[in-house]
Formats: C-alpha cells, sequence, structure tokens
C-alpha cells in the first residue's frame, strides 16, 4: 500500500508529506485547494508523463516521492522479472526540472519510467470522473470482463492458436507473392544458382592454387637458390664443401678430445653440426629433384583463380561468402519451383489450424460468457445497495474477425427500471448511475486483481442523499482488506472515513499555498459542516456532521 508522498514545489504545493493508513482515507477541501495536485502527483509516481508546467512558480524542479509498504507478492515478481530489485518496501521518486530534464528512480536506482509505470499500475488503481465515460465505450467492456477472472489457461490456448493462424496465414502470403514473381525470377535465380554450382568453389582449392601460383612465378629464383645452397654445402673440384669442411673440423678436434673435457664438448658439438649440414644436403637435393613445376600451367590457374575471383566480386567478398549467396539463392528457388506444392500443403495445414482456432475461440466466448453471468450478478447485488435495485446487466456478443483478444465483439447492456428492455449502457445511465455502476464494477473487481491501493476522484458526481451514504458504505467496505483513498465533496462519503485529510489552500503576499493534514475528531466535524452548509457553519450543521459521523463508524 501507499504509507507516504512527499510533493515538493508541484504547482501551489511548496512541501508536503502526507502519510497514508490503512482502510478508507477521505479528502477534502475547498475547490481548487489542490486535492486533484495529489491525485496528479500519484498518477506521476505510476509512471504517467508529466509537464515541466507543474513546476511551482520560482522553483527550479519539482519533486515526488511515494514510500510503498507491504506490497504484493504478484508485483514484487513482476519487478523481478523487469529486472528490478524491490521487496514489500519501495521508494519511487520523479524529478522534474525547469530545463526539461526528468528523472525517476525506484530504491534510488534510475529506472524507465515505462517500467515504472508497468510495474505501478498494478500496485495503485486511480479511478478518475473521466472513467465513469469509459463505459459508455464499448471497446472498453472486453478489457472489463477479462479482468473479472477469465480462465489464463482457455486465454492461452486460444492465444497459441492465434499465434499459429497468424504464422501460417504469413507463410502463405509470403509463397503467394513469390508464385507471383516467380517467372520474373525464375531464371534468374537458376544462371545465378548453376553459375555458382558449376564453379565448384572450395576455400582449400583458392588456396593450393594461389600457391601453384607462387611457386611458378618464382621457379627460377627457387631452384637457383636450392642449388647454390646445395654447392655449397657440397663442394666441387675447386673448393672444400661446408660439410667437408666440418667433417674434417670434427675429425681434427676429435683427435684431441681426450685431453680436455671442454674439447670433447666442442667435438661433440661438430658431430651434431656435420650431421645436420649432411640432413640439409640431402634435403635439398630431393627438393631440387621433386621440383617440378609446369610453368605452362600458369595459364590455366591464371583462368581458374579469375573464376574465384569474378564470383567473390559478384556474390561476396569470400568463398565462404559466394556459398552462403548459393545456400540461400537455392533455397529461394526452391520456394519458387516448388511453390504451389508447398501452398496447398500450407493450406491443408490451415485448414487443420482454422478448426483448432474454432475451438479455442467458442471456448473463450463461452468462458467470458459464463465469467458476465457471474460478475453480472455480483455487481447486481451492489448496485442494489446503492438505491439501484432494478438493474440488470446482459452481454450483447457478436462475432468479429480473428484478433489476439478473440472473435468476441462484445458491449454490455442494461436495464435501470422495471419493464423496459436491455438497451446499450449508454444510451440509458444518467451521470449519477454512471457514477455508482463505474464503483459496483471496481468494487466486484477489486477482489479479483492485486491492486492494494485504490483511488477514486470524486466517485460522487451526480450523486447525493441516501445514494452517497450508501457509496460511502460500499467504499469502507472495499477498504476492508486493502486501502481506498478518495476525494469527495459528500459530507455522507466523508463521515465513512477511517482517515480524514483536508487540503487547504492559503495566500502570503503575491504566493499561493497548499496544506494536507489529518482532522481529529472535532476538526472532522467542522471540516463535515463546513461541506453541508458552506462556510457559514450553523449550530444545525455541526450537529448534522456529528450525527453522520456517529451513524457511519456504527454502521
Amino acid at each position: 500500500m501507499l504509507r507516504e508522498l512527499t510533493i515538493e514545489n508541484v504547482a501551489v504545493i511548496e512541501k508536503a508529506n502526507i502519510s497514508f493508513d490503512k482502510g478508507f482515507t477521505c479528502l477534502t477541501g475547498e475547490t481548487g485547494a489542490g486535492k486533484s495536485i495529489i491525485i496528479d502527483s500519484i498518477n506521476a509516481i505510476m509512471g504517467d508523463r508529466v509537464s515541466r508546467d507543474v513546476i511551482r512558480t520560482g522553483a527550479q524542479k519539482a519533486s515526488i516521492v511515494a514510500v510503498f509498504e507491504n506490497l504484493n507478492k504478484d508485483i514484487i515478481k513482476l519487478a523481478d522479472e523487469m529486472d528490478i530489485d524491490i521487496s514489500e518496501e519501495c521508494i519511487v521518486s520523479r524529478v522534474i526540472s525547469a530545463e526539461g530534464k526528468n528523472s525517476a528512480r525506484i530504491n534510488g536506482m534510475p529506472a524507465p519510467v515505462s517500467v515504472i509505470k508497468a510495474i505501478f499500475s498494478e500496485a495503485i488503481n486511480i479511478h478518475g470522473q473521466h472513467d465513469n465515460q469509459s463505459l459508455l465505450d464499448p471497446a472498453k467492456h472486453l478489457a472489463i470482463l477479462d479482468s473479472f477472472g477469465v480462465d489464463k489457461a482457455v486465454f492461452d490456448a486460444y492465444t497459441d492458436s492465434y499465434e499459429k493462424y497468424c504464422d501460417i496465414n504469413r507463410k502463405i502470403k509470403e509463397l503467394s507473392s513469390l508464385e507471383k514473381s516467380k517467372q520474373e525470377d525464375l531464371e534468374f535465380l537458376q544462371f545465378q544458382v548453376e553459375e555458382i554450382y558449376n564453379a565448384d568453389l572450395s576455400e582449400e582449392e583458392e588456396e593450393e592454387l594461389l600457391e601453384q601460383k607462387k611457386l611458378i612465378k618464382n621457379a627460377e629464383n627457387i631452384l637457383s637458390a636450392l642449388n647454390a645452397a646445395y654447392g655449397l654445402l657440397s663442394g666441387n673440384d675447386e673448393f672444400i664443401g661446408a660439410c667437408s669442411a666440418l667433417q674434417q673440423a670434427e675429425d681434427e678436434v676429435s683427435s684431441i678430445s681426450e685431453f680436455s673435457e671442454k674439447i670433447t664438448e666442442i667435438s661433440e658439438i661438430l658431430i651434431d653440426i656435420s650431421d645436420k649440414s649432411q640432413d640439409a644436403m640431402y634435403e635439398i637435393r630431393s627438393a631440387i629433384d621433386d621440383f617440378d613445376v609446369d610453368i605452362n600451367m600458369i595459364d590455366e590457374i591464371e583462368e581458374r583463380l579469375d573464376t574465384y575471383y569474378k564470383l567473390k566480386r559478384k556474390y561476396g567478398g569470400s568463398v565462404e561468402a559466394v556459398l552462403e549467396y548459393y545456400d540461400k539463392a537455392k533455397e529461394k528457388l526452391d520456394n519458387i519451383e516448388f511453390a504451389q506444392e508447398k501452398l496447398e500443403k500450407l493450406y491443408a495445414e490451415k485448414a487443420i489450424i482454422v478448426k483448432e482456432l474454432e475451438k479455442t475461440a467458442q471456448a473463450l466466448t463461452d468462458e467470458r460468457c459464463d465469467k458476465f453471468d457471474m460478475m453480472a450478478g455480483e455487481i447486481q447485488n451492489s448496485l442494489a445497495f446503492l438505491n439501484m435495485p432494478f438493474v440488470k446487466l446482459s452481454l450483447n456478443i457478436e462475432d468479429k474477425d480473428y484478433s489476439a483478444d478473440g472473435k468476441d465483439q462484445l458491449e454490455f447492456y442494461i436495464v435501470t427500471n422495471k419493464g423496459e428492455s436491455p438497451k446499450p449502457l449508454a444510451k440509458i445511465a444518467s451521470g449519477g448511475e454512471l457514477s455508482r455502476i463505474m464503483l459496483a464494477i471496481k468494487s466486484v473487481l477489486a477482489e479479483k486483481q492485486v491492486t492494494d491501493t485504490m483511488i477514486f476522484d470524486e466517485i460522487d458526481a451526480g450523486v447525493s442523499g441516501t445514494a452517497a451514504l450508501k457509496i460511502g458504505k460500499l467504499l469502507k467496505e472495499t477498504a476492508y482488506n486493502r486501502q481506498v483513498l478518495c476525494v469527495t465533496h459528500s459530507p455522507q462519503i466523508a463521515a465513512f472515513a477511517d482517515t480524514h485529510m483536508y487540503i487547504e489552500k492559503t495566500t502570503k503576499g503575491d504566493a499561493t499555498y497548499t496544506t494536507v493534514r489529518k482532522l481529529g475528531t472535532e476538526e472532522r466535524v467542522a471540516e463535515i459542516a463546513r461541506i453541508i452548509s458552506g462556510d457559514n457553519i450553523t449550530e444545525t450543521a455541526a450537529e448534522n456532521a456529528r450525527e453522520m459521523l456517529a451513524a457511519a463508524q456504527n454502521s
């Protein structure tokens, strides 16, 4: 629930710290005192957009901080799914600067406003005066009914079928478009696929061709260097080769190695060097004998490498890219060539999916009809309590095209008096009736939702007398296991509150200030009397106020 709200430099509120209790809290005050500012501030905490126009004149920024406690586990779980770490206690803040820079935080950590909206719209439900008008829009009725508690398994089964239906339609549309353009694309794709296929490219062959090209281009230098190295190692009639020289050096040192350990080590080194030089000479000789490069192959190699170059330039910068292009072109070609065959299969699949969709959609419709009967019964009971005893709700339901929320185009119909036939809610209910109908719906839905705090902004519009008395009593009952806040001008409703907050506007010099304070018993009597009779409070009005309070507290 909402435990505390701190507002600084918002409109006429310089600073207000409001503590909220459990149960039913009413907020009263003169018109223009700033009650709407408190509601707007709570809306801001719930993620609504905030303009810098709300900043109090002369201030550089406005801030709103809300402290929540005993948050519902479902809300904590929702936050966790969004990677937001909150517990049963949580602080949410919004800062609006004159420069237009806004910030939002949850427990001191920056958070996108969209995340705050997603989480805390579940924690607080605000019913404003304009919400009554939403009842007049049939498009809103489906959401109202579903929020009563349509079986999630039934809805999920439909959603699964609908997603399959959308997917198969997408595939059919794609293949149908391919079918229309296949004559244009077929020949071109066939040419591309055949060109790459016939080229028979591979990264290994390309590397081998490049290696061969390098050898052929440098064949003369390679042979010349190998022969020179071999000659230096083997020697000839004119000079002794390095291998022979090393052998002689080895023999000389070996003959004296017995005289010194150091000379023995030198001898061993020479033996190793001499052996390795012999090995090197034989390997060079072998490389010369095996060096078989056909320089006439260079044209053939260049031609083959040119094929690689052209295809890479056309279809990608590497052999790998060319082969990937081939795979995609081949798949597209197959789709075109076998489009009709695939379309027939898809249409067969669609027929099965449509049957499943029809079944799950009808199950959802039946579930909604069952839930409506239950919801209507509970709403009618609440309305009977609210002095509308003859109200009967019915459901007008028609089929529409399948959509994400089903096939149901529905609208609430109502009878408000005996002997009348059901008609659309928009054509029957008056303003006062709408307020009571919406309150009845909200109180019934409250038991089905996780919302811990409900706020009603002037739910008493168009209502007075006994009806207002009943509204106050219903609000108190609704607040039995949750927090209910209500901005009201009705003395009957205010009398039922567990806590009474008074919003007062004062003027000092050229500035206007709004303060919020909790009223004690005698202050409540005075405030309710003021609402009854105006600023000139009579003893009769005060006595009426006391009687209202006593009757409400004992009811």
